[in-house]
């Protein structure tokens, strides 16, 4: 599959990466529930059960599009204070208009925050897009304080033989027609299907989560099997 997105493992992607977020951001959110058939939803909705948040804590939700996670995260605990960060000013604009939350243009490998500011931080479909990933671990490690809760959903690259057959069911057929019927931007429809497989395994990736500071390390692949969580605590 061609894509003219620079992919994981390939360097200088995030000017790329960031126009092309720019560019979907107008229907970003139609996309995710037509082409996740709303599970998306129950993916975060699981998120933040694992994460439990709290009246009065501080939530950093990085990568976070449009703000779903913080939208959810803050009807939950109405007292949480939520914080959006992502690169793409674009997604954001959408975001705070949905959500009326504070949010900041940031870079998730250098986050303009203070050390120990956050106690939990939720990472939703963004790790893989970063030109290096184990950088944005190390950022979350350093803002979330001792005892603080990470969660992370993403479409980690599969391992087994049963999930193999999933992601390719959806990634070689429904994500490509999908993405060309609704999407102003096929290309970035392609992108996420090659960036699924050339991305980290759920292993690699909770074993980096550990070399960046965290320990209590668990993952689990959801249903339907396309999307995996893991959460993590900083050490």
């Amino acid at each position: 599959m061609s894509v003219n997105v620079p992919l994981p493992g390939e360097a200088h992607r995030a000017s790329a990466v960031r126009a092309m977020f720019d560019r979907i951001a107008p229907r970003y959110d139609l996309l995710n529930r037509v082409m996740t058939l709303k599970v998306d939803q129950a993916w975060r909705r699981r998120l933040l059960s694992d994460l439990a948040p709290k009246d009065g804590e501080r939530m950093l939700d990085l990568c976070a599009g449009t703000m779903d996670v913080a939208d959810l995260a803050r009807r939950r605990a109405p007292g949480l204070r939520v914080t959006g960060a992502d690169f793409s000013m674009q997604m954001l604009r959408r975001g705070v208009e949905k959500t009326a939350l504070p949010a900041s243009q940031a870079d998730a490998m250098a986050l303009p925050f203070l050390d120990a500011r956050f106690d939990l931080a939720t990472v939703t479909f963004g790790m893989r897009n970063l030109e290096r990933y184990e950088v944005g671990l190390a950022e979350l490690a350093r803002v979330l304080r001792p005892g603080g809760r990470l969660g992370v959903l993403e479409f980690f690259r599969s391992e087994s033989r049963g999930s193999r057959l999933v992601h390719g069911a959806y990634n070689r057929l429904a994500l490509p027609v999908l993405g060309r019927v609704l999407s102003p931007d096929p290309e970035a429809y392609r992108y996420l299907v090659a960036s699924m497989e050339r991305f980290a395994s759920r292993a690699e990736f909770e074993e980096a989560a550990r070399r960046a500071g965290f320990r209590e390390v668990r993952g689990e692949t959801l249903f339907p099997g396309v999307c995996g969580l893991v959460t993590a605590v900083r050490a």
